[in-house]
Formats: C-alpha cells, structure tokens, sequence
C-alpha cells in the first residue's frame, strides 16, 4: 500500500478492476437456473450497509430453494437499514440457517443479532460472536437496550464483550458447530425447522456405501452461492477505513499531479474514480470529520513543499496530519478497527510519492522532444496566478510551475516569458512589449 511504484499500482489495479465489472454489468446475462431443487447460500461479509441489506431481502423474497444458509462474516452494521435483516431472519418463508463461518470470521452488532434469532443457527468453530451493542456503529446505543431486547444474552457475555465459539453448541446462541458449508448442509438432513407456524423437515443428504462397506452421507442438493451485484461488489470495496483512507489519497494525489503536472487526463480520471469509490466508504462508515480534515490539511501541505520543490517543516507537519487522519478516520467503537501498520504504509506511500516519485515522473513526462526544456525557452505564456516569487504559467495550454526573480509584480493573466527551465519549474519574466 505504498505510492510507489506500489501505492500506484494497486490503485490502478482496484480501479481497472471496477471499470471492468462496471463494463461487465452491462452485459446482460441469461440466470442461473437449476433443474431440481437447490439450496441457497448466500454471503453476508464485511460491514452490512443499506446496499448489502437490499441484496439479502432480495434474495430471500425470490428464492425457490429448500434451504437458505446465511454465511455470515461481518464485524459491524453501518446502516440503520441493516435492522430489517433482524425480523426477516426471524422470520423466513423458507427454512432458513445463519452459519458464522469459517472461522476466523465474526459477527458482531447486527450480524449477532442475526445469528440469535435465527430459526437454526450454526457457527464454525474458532470463530467469534458478539458485541451486540451497539446494533450500528457509531450509534451509540447503549448494551442495557440491547440486553431487554435480546434475554439472556448478556449472561453469555455477547452483549458488550464476544466469545470465541468452541466445539460445542452454545446454548441459547449456537445450535450447530460445523466447520465447513458442505458439512453443515450434510448435518442439517433430518433437521426439523418451523416455517410461518409449519414443521419442515429438511432432506439435504443421500447415503452411500462407501469401499469399506460403511454408510456415507453426502449432499443430496445443489448448492447455488449468491453474492451482491458487480456494482454493489465494487463499492463495497471502499467500506473498511484502510481502504477509504487509500482511495482518498491516491485520489487526491492522481488530481494533484495533473494539476501541476499536465492538463487533464488519465490521472486525472482515475483520480476522480478514486475519489467515488471513497466518498462512497465516508458516506456509510462512522466517520471522524476532524481527522477527515487532517487528512485534506496533510495533503495540502505536501503539496504545498511540492509545489516549492522543496522537503521541508510542510512535509513534515503533513505526515503527521495524514497518520493521525488515516488512524482516527474511523469511529467503529470495539466493532471497526482500523490496522495501524496500514495506515503507516500509505502515508510512508504518500510521503514517498510527493518527495520524489511524482517530482520524477512529471520532469520525464516533460522532458520529450516535443516539449523538450530548452525548446521551452523564449517562450510567451500567461500567469495562471498572481506571483508572489512562485505562481502558475499556462504555456500551449498546458499549466507548469513558475518561478521569478524580477522585482516586478506578475499578477494573473499578465504575458510572461521562459527564461530557463529547472527540472519542471519555469524560471520567466513579465514579457517586454
């Protein structure tokens, strides 16, 4: 997570990849369908949003299954949307199993929640459970509403604190533990399940007689895995603070560079992307704002000693800015964690990018033979900026970096003249009439 080369390319890389399924998306494609009946598995992972919440109801309203497995790995709710899932697991119109798993997943907030209503409920073991309060993250709601709602569930202490899920059921919270989809669905065969007041019986497993001549079950059912959309997929990638803060400053950095660097273009496109796919992640995630104003201040003073080409007291000060933005973006309480060395990786990544790889870059982007330095010289362009010493040139339509040591005053839109090039600031003068 570094901006160079790595903090470049994985960028790249993530965005590439949107672009691809977003292009993927339009394409229509005939659904899956199966011949005989099927059983249903459907992913809830990561934080559960308004966007994750419509896909699991979805799904559940248009199933023609026999069984419905909720596999559940979530460290938190970010919506208040997420509280319907509560009522709809609840109470399902199919037999439905909510199976925390494979470990080492969670479920907290919500998803434990979820898992404590369930009609059958199952986890794999090794993983964890708990934190139910609060039900959102960031909420504040308070575990002594959450404890009148949920009986018995601070006594097992999943209420303000978690558990780690052991061999054995847990009762009043665990009824199966099995450590993988395929042995659960074997396991549930014979299970009976009320469904809108009727007992079904589940039929999810045939015998075999294996070599030996002993008797093997196996599963009697396809298994069909559904997961979100490409574009609900795609956002989602923005909703751990890791990743919100790294499309936030690879973001900001693509725009700076063709600020200075160039006019508009890939850079820039990408940069705005990046942008997207992170203000997506501070519209959901219990954000900081404070330290989201860190994080712009840092980059802006970067940009700043950048601008002066210079690594000075700015730098410093950004760095700083940007590790206590980056590390106190988001407020998920016990539930959201944010990973420290992650974070020290990005900023080591920006710092790196500002002082010398984006300084590089724009002096070989400028050092062709169609805009080579010396042909730059003699020159008439116009200030961008007014100049105090520094300031803005806008030469054949492209903006540079400026520089001047006349006594005169240079305000924008005045006609300057090169007079040198260092790297890709240009030394000018006000142009003689």
């Amino acid at each position: 997570m570094s901006f160079g080369p790595t903090i470049l390319a994985m960028p790249i890389r993530r965005l590439l990849s949107f672009a691809v399924l977003c292009a993927a998306a339009m394409v229509v494609a005939a659904p899956a369908s199966a011949d005989g009946p099927v059983v249903d598995v459907v992913e809830i992972s990561g934080p559960i949003d308004a966007r994750l919440t419509e896909f699991v109801e979805r799904t559940l309203a248009e199933t023609d299954a026999i069984l419905v497995v909720l596999q559940v790995n979530s460290e938190a709710a970010v919506d208040d949307a997420a509280l319907r899932l509560i009522d709809l697991v609840a109470d399902p119109r199919v037999p439905l199993v909510v199976w925390v798993g494979p470990q080492p997943a969670v479920a907290q907030g919500v998803a434990a929640r979820v898992l404590a209503v369930a009609p059958i409920r199952a986890a794999a073991p090794g993983v964890l459970v708990g934190y139910m309060a609060p039900g959102i993250a960031g909420s504040g709601e308070t575990a002594e509403t959450v404890a009148g709602d949920f009986p018995g569930m601070a006594d097992l202490g999943v209420v303000s604190d978690r558990i780690e899920i052991g061999v054995q059921p847990v009762p009043g919270l665990v009824d199966i533990v099995s450590p993988s989809i395929g042995q659960l669905i074997v396991g549930l065969h014979g299970h009976e399940v009320l469904v809108r007041g009727e007992i079904v019986t589940l039929s999810t497993a045939v015998a075999d007689v294996a070599e030996d001549g002993s008797e093997v079950l196996r599963p009697s059912q396809d298994v069909r895995f559904s997961k979100p959309g490409i574009i609900t997929r795609s956002l989602r990638l923005a909703i751990d603070p890791e990743m919100t803060f790294m499309f936030l400053v690879a973001g900001l950095a693509f725009i700076i560079f063709e600020t200075y660097a160039a006019g508009p273009g890939l850079a820039a496109a990408v940069g705005v992307l990046s942008l997207l796919i992170s203000g997506y992640g501070l519209a959901v995630l219990p954000v900081n704002w404070w330290a989201l104003a860190a994080t712009l201040a840092g980059i802006l003073a970067y940009t700043i000693d950048f601008q002066r080409n210079d690594l000075g007291w700015k730098s410093l000060l950004g760095t700083g800015l940007l590790l206590y933005g980056g590390l106190a973006l988001v407020d998920g309480g016990d539930q959201i964690h944010t990973s420290w060395w992650a974070i020290v990786l990005i900023v080591l990544g920006a710092a790196l990018f500002f002082g010398f790889a984006l300084t590089t870059v724009a002096r070989a982007r400028f050092s062709t033979q169609t805009i080579g330095r010396e042909h730059l010289i003699g020159k008439v362009g116009t200030a961008g900026s007014d100049f105090d010493h520094e300031g803005i040139v806008v030469l054949d339509d492209a903006r540079w970096r400026g520089r001047t040591e006349s006594a005169a005053n240079i305000a924008e839109g005045d006609p300057v003249t090169v007079v040198a090039v260092d790297g890709i600031v240009l030394e000018v003068e006000p142009a003689r009439e």
